[in-house]
């Protein structure tokens, strides 16, 4: 990967966040905004701005875009040492632009990176409540925004993306085993950057899909991950996220990280009553649907129907194989990892109390 980079390194004296532990002690954390930005040359400065009000510092990645955002952010923010203008050679997609910013952010020694979007529809506000989450949780490796909470908030989004999120988060449910997941598409993310590795980031996906390549990562580790209740906010610049492209990338992809799943969580991690629940529901319904057709076939072919006993030779094992295929789904359900959730009136006080404190 190829990069303009203007490098700036965080001095060992920029202002840091301070959060209080549940042991009552505070510890300065090095939180870091990573904004990959393309086409917002009208509002990423803002953003910048509102980030610095919360975190130690930013990274701008500036992915080719056309408009030049990269320029707009030098130009505003010339002699800030907390700003890193990072410029990419080649358009790579908002999960590229992230890999590049997270990848900087560990070199800069981050504690807790935040994604941003350079669109400014993400409230820069839940930052502190974010890095209060952390603090308080030690456990606790991502936490993501979450806009599916009241029907006052879900009537802010257009229906055609809030039936879009829907879909998708159907399909991220079974593509990371959160199931309790609530709103798995959401980009607004934190992470604690000890539990990232250049390893992890580099299997992160390029495209739009970068946010849920993410979750099947971390689910992968059973990592804990939280939410946190916000509003949906979206301003007049367009989205650039294209509907038939999620359509013909997101399911097949969000497919082979189901099977991806299944195969090293119940084969390779680990054998459990799950992993037989699937192994017999595979073999009796193989053997079902084999012998229905086969028998279909030879009833065409002799016009001569097939018996009752022969019939039931075929859906007998068909039905045990899908009552074994719900179980083996009900107990990856129940063994997921609960979520710690943060609830709107919550948010809302805790962040009250930790805005007056910085």
């Amino acid at each position: 990967m190829s990069l303009d980079q203007r490098a700036v390194a965080v001095p060992d004296g920029s202002p840091a966040v301070m959060m209080r532990s549940n042991h009552d002690r505070e510890a300065q954390v090095r939180s870091c905004a990573v904004i990959p930005a393309y086409n917002a040359a009208d509002s990423v400065c803002a953003v910048v701005a509102q980030a610095l009000e919360f975190v130690s510092f930013v990274i701008v990645v500036d992915d080719c875009c056309p408009r030049a955002c990269g320029d707009h952010v030098l130009r505003a923010f010339a002699g800030d040492e907390r700003v890193t203008v990072i410029k990419r050679s080649v358009n790579g997609g908002v999960g590229a632009a992230m890999k590049t910013g997270l990848t900087a952010a560990l070199e800069a020694g981050a504690d807790v990176i935040i994604k941003l979007d350079a669109d400014d529809q993400m409230d820069v506000t839940f930052v502190p409540v974010m890095l209060a989450l952390f603090a308080q949780h030690s456990d606790v490796v991502l936490i993501k925004g979450n806009r599916f909470v009241n029907s006052s908030i879900l009537s802010n989004m257009p229906r055609l993306r809030l039936l879009g999120n829907a879909a998708l988060s159907l399909m991220a449910k079974f593509a990371t085993g959160y199931w309790n997941l609530l709103d798995p598409t959401n980009g607004y993310i934190a992470f604690r950057a000890d539990f990232l590795t250049k390893d992890d980031i580099e299997r992160f996906s390029n495209s739009y899909f970068f946010e849920i390549s993410v979750l099947c990562d971390f689910g992968l580790h059973q990592a804990q991950i939280a939410e946190i209740e916000m509003p949906a906010r979206y301003g007049p610049h367009p989205s650039s996220l294209s509907i038939r492209r999620v359509l013909f990338e997101f399911p097949p992809k969000m497919l082979l990280a189901f099977v991806r799943r299944l195969t090293l969580q119940y084969f390779l991690f680990d054998f459990n009553l799950c992993t037989l629940f699937m192994v017999f529901a595979f073999l009796l319904i193989s053997f079902g649907v084999g012998l229905a057709a086969v028998e279909y076939v030879q009833s065409l072919v002799s016009q001569i129907p097939r018996t009752t006993g022969t019939v039931m030779l075929a859906v007998l094992p068909l039905m045990i194989g899908l009552q074994l295929a719900v179980s083996a789904l009900m107990y990856d359900v129940q063994s997921s990892r609960i979520i710690l959730r943060e609830a709107g009136a919550r948010s809302r006080s805790r962040r009250a109390r930790i805005l007056t404190h910085i």
